[in-house]
């Protein structure tokens, strides 16, 4: 069995949709996971979410775990452009594993991110020139690799071109502006190494350990059900129009109410009105969307406050309406709904296009949740839903 610990849980899910298209048995289960008989498993965690010293004991944890149960190997999904704790978690597992060096690559130059001479480029531009420097909780101001890395223990880090060797310990982050330099990568990792880093690595690792591709990315939208909730929890305007030019559904949108995202003296009272709106929305709609249309705040206690207050709204949603179809923008906020409504082992069964996965969910019949990461497009197959007009 193939086990990743990802740090949240659209970046799982990112992995998961690479298990299906190489023909693996996949699950992902949150960090109270048990034994399983899957091909890969996927450990989604929300330890981006939290504190440096949270982070380093979770994945500690889960590791020890992991080594327990038996896995041939783990991998560490990281953010690709470096949000979240990533040295605090890769020390982390080394020390859990009693080994010295981890091999980090989170470049995917496949999306256009690529790591050359020390600098994150996204599309031929700077990293901190681009949409990634407005995130609210990990916003980029530098493209220097290393101080990405949001450490002062540098000396630990060290960075290499695809033609390196990896140090004897430490860090060592490779550099990548090809699928090949993946896959000189992936031929230098053993049982020595802890691989780490993006879905364009762990996908090189796949191939380089003999796994073949079986499955095409299927966009085809088929056996949708019939109600579907939209929830927008990501900062990235690539999440918040996607679906307004839906041609075949009836829908209506919702944003969070001023009072409620500002946490007024008020904002009970607007939150019971827009949870009543939200609800009675589904006698007359096919599509509701729920989005917050505000302004960035960069703080990590306030942009924890809206993804509760979401997942809270999600909760009272599904116990009132049979929803068949849950779509999710946002790694944290799905991690947030998640741990509101209860559910914590996931099925995948459809990778509609890179990073954007449809999963059942262990005891809810005829229910489907289909997210992807905030920075990726929603894929314009989706906006072709086969719902019926109210």
């Amino acid at each position: 069995m193939i086990a990743v610990i990802a740090d949240d849980f659209t970046g799982a899910a990112e992995i998961a949709g690479l298990g299906l298209r190489y023909g693996l048995k996949v699950e992902i289960e949150s960090h109270l996971f048990t034994e399983s008989n899957a091909d890969l498993l996927i450990i989604a965690t929300d330890t981006r979410s939290k504190e440096e010293s949270e982070a380093y004991e979770e994945v500690f944890i889960i590791t020890q775990k992991l080594k327990n149960i038996g896995c041939d190997w783990v991998y560490k999904k990281t953010d690709s452009v470096f949000r979240g704790h990533i040295y605090n978690e890769l020390k982390a597992m080394l020390d859990a594993n009693g080994v010295k060096k981890a091999l980090l690559v989170p470049a995917n130059p496949e999306i256009g991110r690529k790591i050359k001479n020390g600098i994150y480029f996204v599309d031929n531009k700077f990293i901190h020139e681009t949409n990634f420097a407005e995130d609210p909780e990990y916003p980029v101001t530098t493209s220097d690799v290393k101080t990405l890395m949001r450490t002062n223990d540098r000396d630990n880090i060290k960075l290499l071109n695809a033609k390196s060797e990896i140090y004897e310990w430490g860090i060592s982050i490779g550099e990548a502006v090809s699928e090949e330099d993946l896959n000189d990568w992936a031929t230098k990792i053993d049982n020595t190494i802890i691989p780490a880093g993006g879905a364009g690595f762990f996908k090189a690792l796949l191939e380089v350990k003999g796994y073949k591709r079986k499955i095409l990315v299927n966009g085809e939208n088929n056996s949708f059900g019939e109600k579907f909730l939209f929830v927008c929890g990501s900062a990235f305007s690539k999440g918040k129009a996607a679906f307004t030019n839906l041609q075949n559904c009836k829908r209506k949108t919702f944003p969070m109410p001023d009072a409620v995202f500002n946490n007024t003296s008020q904002s009970k009272d607007f939150f019971k009105t827009w949870e009543k709106n939200v609800i009675s929305a589904f006698d007359d709609n096919n599509f509701v969307i729920l989005e917050i249309d505000q302004p960035v705040v960069r703080d990590k206690k306030f942009a924890k406050r809206l993804r509760e207050d979401m997942a809270r709204l999600v909760e009272h949603v599904l116990n009132k309406v049979e929803v068949n179809e849950l779509l999710i923008d946002g790694g944290a906020t799905v991690y947030s709904i998640a741990e509101r409504v209860g559910l914590n082992k996931f099925f995948p069964v459809q990778e509609i296009a890179p990073g954007v996965i449809r999963m059942k969910v262990q005891s809810r019949n005829d229910f489907h949740i289909t997210i992807k990461p905030g920075s990726y497009p929603w894929p314009e197959s989706l906006l072709d839903i086969p719902c019926e007009e109210k």
